[in-house]
């Protein structure tokens, strides 16, 4: 299976710096843009199926490029953003401020640590990886676009090159960014 891999178009709460987890934020007038963008550089590309968050911001984008390739959209829940417990709806800073304990231990390891009420990294990564072992199952001899969430994204590009969890952050998706795999 080749696997093209990406991430949402812009919303307003990743402009502000916001963490978004498991709120469903739709995308801003930029992430419209660039999902269409997105649309038109995946217009020749031999696409075969498109898997996608059923979060607003995911779905909304899937949905732009489906429509350009006229192909069906299928929706997985495997593919939904990390919850970030209690960091939702807050910024960098504003979580780094009230739960200054967590920071600190963050910053002491290097692995992911949730935030209090929220997912694991390692949850993430196996119902993630779930679901492309799934489609690998099913498409094995297609082309498969995944539209997902930051996180997600990169949690399954470190895990398809090897990367370990410490480098994870310079993989960083930019919105609308599509990467190639091949399984």
């Amino acid at each position: 299976m080749i696997l093209y891999l990406t991430r949402h178009g812009e919303t307003d709460y990743n402009a502000e710096g916001r963490y978004q987890g498991r709120l469903d934020i739709p995308l801003n007038a930029k992430g419209i843009a660039q999902a269409k963008a997105l649309a038109e550089s995946l217009a020749e590309t031999p696409i075969d199926r498109i898997v996608s968050s059923p979060q607003l911001r995911a779905r909304k984008t899937a949905e732009i490029v489906a429509a350009r390739l006229a192909l069906p959209l299928e929706l997985s829940s495997a593919l939904v953003e990390i919850n970030m417990g209690v960091f939702e709806n807050l910024t960098r800073e504003e979580a780094r401020a009230r739960y200054p304990e967590h920071w600190q231990r963050i910053s002491e390891k290097a692995e992911y640590l949730p935030p209090p009420e929220g997912e694991s990294h390692e949850e993430v990564l196996q119902r993630a990886l779930g679901e492309i072992k799934r489609l690998q199952s099913l498409y094995a001899e297609q082309s498969v676009l995944v539209v997902c969430h930051g996180f997600v994204a990169r949690t399954l590009h470190c895990h398809l090159l090897n990367i370990p969890y410490a480098e994870m952050q310079a993989a960083a998706f930019d919105n609308c960014e599509v990467r190639k795999y091949r399984l």
